[in-house]
Parts: C-alpha cells; structure tokens; sequence
C-alpha cells in the first residue's frame, strides 16, 4: 500500500461514459513528482530504454527548455485504487494497493526522466510540470489491454502484452530451476541475453500439428511477432482445443538444450571461414567466446541463426507427439542422434550456402536446408532402428 501526494493548483475528474471508472486529470511540478511512484511499475509492459532518441530529447527538454516540457510531453497515466483532492493544501492524493494492478501503465520513461533530472535540479528554479492522467475503478483484466493502447510512441510487442496477461506463467514454472531462468526477457527494453520470442520460436519448429514430413515450418524465419501472435491465441482459449504451445512448453528444456548442442557441435568442425554474418566469419574475433545461454558454456565460434534453425527443426523427425498425453517423447535418445548426423546436417547447410551466396540468412528462407536437413534426421533414426533390430537379433 502507498499514499502518494501531488501538488496541483487545478484537479478535473470525469466519470466514464461506461462502467464504474473515472479519470482524473491535473499537472504537477517536476520537483515535486514523488520516487515512490517509481516502485510502481510492473503493469508497465516495457522496460526504460535511456538509449532511445525519443529519451534523450526527453531529457534534454527538462534540462534545456524546462518550461516547455508540459507541452511536448503527453505525460503519466497511472492506474489507483483510489484518487481524491484535498482542496485545501492543493494536493492530488492516490492510493495504491496491489502492484499487479496499479501503477504507471504509460510514461516510465518520462518517469525516468524526470526522476534522473531532479538529482540536479536548476539552481535559478525549474519550471518543468508534468501532465497525470489517474485512473480508479478499472476492470483487473483491463490493465494489459490499456497498457497496449497507451504505449504506441513505441509499439508494444505481443511479448510483453502476454507477460502482462500470465500466459508466460506456464512457460516460466517449466524452467524455473534452468540455469538460464532469470536471463529470458519476458518485456521490452530488458538488458537480458535471451528474448523470449526467440525461446517460442525454437519450440514452435517442433509443432507436429502444425508440420509434417512435407510441411517445414520455413515461413517462421525471421517472423518472430507471427510466433508470439500464435501463442497468444492458444492462451487464450479455455477448452484447450489445438493448444500445441502446452505440448512444446512440457519440452522446453530439452529442446532449447538441444539448439545450443547443435551450435557447440557444429562449431567443432571445419567451418570456420564461412560467412556468419555481414563482415565476420564463423571464427571471427567478435565470435569468440560466444556464450550457449541454454548449456552455459562458451564456444569459440559462432553458428548464423540461417544454419541453426532448420537443423534445429529437423530433430522434429524424433518427436513421437502427444506421447505421452500433453508432452512428447524421442524416438531416439538425443544425444545419440546429434551425433549420428551432425556431419551430415552441417555438409548439407554448407551446399546451400554456397548456392545462396555465402549469405547465410538466405539458408534460412530457402526450403531446400530445412527439407535437406529434415530428411538427414530422418534417415539417422532409420539407421538407428534397423541397428538396435540387429542387436535384438544377435
């Protein structure tokens, strides 16, 4: 629970149209915006980005042109529990209760910078005010949608907007005892080695309800929002009904373990003078010591994303689905199977690298590396089998 005061010499409120809300409006001093309201911030779908151009003009205002910020920036809109005037002290009093519903749902980064400008406020006086915008009586279930509408200086990602809605909780109780737990970015703008889009997109290539034999899933390359997007739909249906994202989720783990092996493995052998981005090879000064988040570990060498994603989609050939009910199981260990067909996955890659011209984001649009590596998989598990027949045999 917080009381925070904000002197104002005018306060409107005005009742919703619709529903039980009001909003109430007022400016306030910069000087006199209160911390604590900076402890208020986990409705909030992004974090501040200080590198941004929009927050250095930001503070550049307060510091250089201190009158005129009321007018260039839109403000703080702050959802409460309850919001009332003292008309004789002239002050806005919010109340606030529960950090998961109330808070700065729009302007952290105006926050931010305000916060950082009264460390080293003028001496001759700052004449910065700041225009609030309070919210009271909102729907619970709102607070993701109104933090959507609200922050489109800067276009929130679905991301952030399902984090908000604790679609991600399943996917976090599932790795919450990885080594690599706290370093997935679950909402824009975190400093944090790992996007979790780039996480739903490693388990998403091994959707068997969505990809077959024939079907690789290569329209996903490169359109990580579309991932996110499907995600979002399945969370939000009840009945469960095609929810292939619970399957892949139950998996995670080991899927995400299983790129980075992939990587380590295939850094191991001669491909050090191919391309693995604009200006640097595979063992380019920059690439080395490149850290596997998901094994943590470090290999001297990096594996362009163009590579790894239809090697990692092939191991989709080793996935008996929905076994069991709401998981799946490999066919063959896998481990055994990186082993068997590394070689094979990385000659194939290069054949198509070289037809792509050395550009390896090419590889990862074109069908032929993700149907090529598919089938090398496939033909390593049938090797697998008719080796194991034989054992039983003997």
């Amino acid at each position: 629970m917080a009381t925070l005061r904000f002197p104002a010499h005018q306060f409107r409120a005005i009742p919703s149209p619709v529903g039980n809300s009001r909003t109430g409006f007022f400016f306030t001093s910069a000087t006199d915006v209160p911390r604590e309201l900076w402890d208020w911030r986990d409705v909030n779908p992004r974090e501040v980005n200080r590198r941004s151009g929009v927050y250095r003009q930001m503070a550049q205002t307060l510091v250089g042109e201190p009158a005129r910020f009321h007018e260039r920036n839109r403000g703080i809109t702050v959802v409460a529990d309850e919001l009332s005037f003292d008309d004789k002290s002239k002050n806005v009093v919010l109340k606030l209760s529960d950090n998961k519903l109330h808070g700065v749902v729009d302007g952290a980064h105006t926050l931010d910078a305000i916060l950082e400008a009264q460390k080293n406020p003028p001496e001759s006086g700052w004449p910065a005010f700041v225009f609030l915008k309070i919210l009271v009586g909102v729907d619970a279930e709102q607070i993701a949608e109104i933090a959507g509408g609200l922050n489109t200086s800067q276009q929130v990602d679905l991301k952030s907007l399902e984090h908000l809605r604790k679609h991600f909780t399943e996917l976090k109780t599932i790795l919450k005892n990885e080594s690599y737990s706290s370093k997935i970015a679950y909402k824009m703008n975190e400093d944090k080695p790992v996007d979790v889009r780039e996480v739903l997109y490693y388990l998403a290539v091994f959707d068997k309800e969505a990809y077959t034999e024939n079907k690789h899933p290569v329209a996903l390359f490169g359109r990580k929002e579309g991932i996110v997007r499907k995600f979002a739909e399945q969370a939000a249906k009840t009945d469960g009904a095609g929810d292939s994202f619970s399957v892949l989720i139950s998996k995670a783990p080991e899927i995400l373990r299983l790129r980075d092996t992939i990587e380590m493995k295939a850094v191991a052998l001669p491909i050090g003078r191919y391309n693995a981005g604009k200006g640097t090879k595979v063992r380019s000064a920059p690439n080395k010591k490149n850290p596997l988040v998901f094994l943590n570990e470090k290999v001297d060498g990096k594996i362009p994303l163009g590579w790894v994603m239809p090697m990692l989609a092939a191991f989709r050939a080793n996935v008996e689905w929905d076994k069991p009910k709401g998981t799946f199981s490999w066919i063959v260990p896998i481990d055994e199977l990186v082993d068997a067909c590394i070689e094979r996955l990385v000659l194939g890659i290069k054949d198509v690298h070289a037809q792509e011209n050395s550009r390896p984001e090419y590889v990862g649009r074109n069908s032929i590396s993700w149907r090529m590596s598919y089938n090398t998989v496939s033909q390593a598990i049938l090797e697998w089998e008719l080796k194991e027949a034989r054992k039983k045999k003997a």
